[in-house]
């Protein structure tokens, strides 16, 4: 290699590392909460289950949805219910997103037993009184609703970049795969440190920060969200709602629902069940397969059998299990709270190597700049 391509491959690699060095100034500290935060969400549920026990009895069965509405019914204020979360945590209640008329505004979240059919609590309609809701908002919105959603998608576009330009940077990898060099000083086992965390979990970070970014460009950019006004009686007692979750199994065998969205914005919004396959892979989301019906006629609209659509589809809703890693349980779920921890790892020793470099060069300056005053006085 001659002299001048040295030179011009040495300039590369300084800017690629301006740029890496930029990004991760710039990305930090939100990685860092992103990162802590997404670790402990693994395992959210069973978290809050153990800090907070909810009074549920449980049993061998659930009691039947239309049982359940007429009981939720009796026990709020008049309104309308906009969604229906059902655990899937025995010891755990469902959710219900409810809208009272007397305040129109104001979104509720419900707690009720599956089993007795009492209500045992309510949450904000974020859910952030609760530990698994704080975690969730501080994870995807920052606490900043929709524009920290927006936020958190372009901090996962530059977490992919850290990647890619951290891969440019370390092209030779398997020389430095396994070193960490503690007997040397703290910068150079940071440096090590942020080398192998980096290196070692780079399909990791590949991993979270496509899903991440992914979810945030759909829900900001693509997908049309329906205003916020609430239309109340679209859906009331007199409806079966299990009649249409027969009607959803016989659709799609096997069919195993997680959520139903109900209509409340207007006369064309339809009644939704959302789930998957009892004996779907773990690569499949709670809510990838799903039937939509119309409120008025209750003739099915529109439905999706994930394991009848394209690779592509199939492959965006793997991207619910990949990002908290539940498609193998709590082998997969074990690996992905250390995992999390990781950018959380690459933040705080990066921002180190950072200081100590910047300190370095501020002495260097000034013992230089003493030698040269020093010099002249001689003179």
């Amino acid at each position: 290699m001659g002299e001048k391509e040295a030179k011009d491959k040495e300039l590369k690699a300084k800017h690629w590392y301006k740029l890496h060095l930029v990004l991760g100034l710039f990305g930090s500290i939100f990685l860092l909460i992103l990162g802590i935060s997404g670790s402990l969400l693994v395992y959210g549920k069973e978290i809050q289950s153990l800090l907070t026990p909810m009074e549920i009895t449980g049993g061998d069965r659930r009691l039947g949805f239309d049982e359940l509405y007429h009981q939720f019914q009796k026990q709020v204020p008049d309104g309308s219910i906009a969604g229906w979360l059902i655990s899937d945590l025995k010891n755990q209640p469902d959710q219900i997103w409810y809208h009272d008329k007397k305040n129109p505004s104001q979104e509720f979240v419900y707690l009720l037993d599956p089993y007795q059919g009492h209500l045992i609590g309510s949450l904000k309609d974020d859910r952030s009184d609760s530990l698994y809701g704080f975690l969730l908002v501080l994870h995807y919105s920052l606490f900043m609703g929709g524009v920290g959603y927006f936020i958190t998608g372009c901090f996962a576009i530059i977490y992919l970049l850290l990647v890619f330009t951290g891969i440019k940077l370390y092209k030779r990898f398997w020389k430095s795969l396994f070193r960490l060099r503690f007997k040397e000083s703290f910068q150079i086992l940071f440096s090590d440190l942020h080398k192998f965390v980096g290196i070692n979990a780079v399909w990791f970070h590949l991993i979270l920060a496509i899903t991440g970014g992914w979810w945030s460009i759909r829900d900001t950019l693509i997908r049309n969200h329906p205003e916020d006004n609430i239309v109340h009686g679209l859906w009331s007692e007199t409806k079966s709602i299990e009649s249409l979750l027969e009607k959803s199994e016989s659709q799609i065998p096997g069919f195993q629902l997680g959520y139903i969205s109900f209509p409340h914005h207007s006369k064309e919004e339809t009644i939704g069940f959302y789930g998957n396959r009892f004996q779907s892979s773990g690569w499949e989301s709670r809510y990838g397969s799903y039937v939509l019906f119309s409120s008025n006629s209750e003739k099915i609209v529109h439905q999706v059998d994930i394991s009848k659509e394209s690779i592509l589809t199939r492959i965006l809703d793997s991207f619910r299990p990949l990002h908290f890693g539940t498609f193998a349980n709590h082998f997969s779920k074990i690996i992905w709270v250390i995992g999390g921890l990781t950018p959380a790892i690459l933040s705080i020793s990066g921002l180190f190597i950072f200081y100590k470099k910047r300190k370095n060069k501020i002495k260097s300056l000034a013992v230089r700049t003493q030698s040269l005053k020093l010099g002249s006085n001689v003179r």
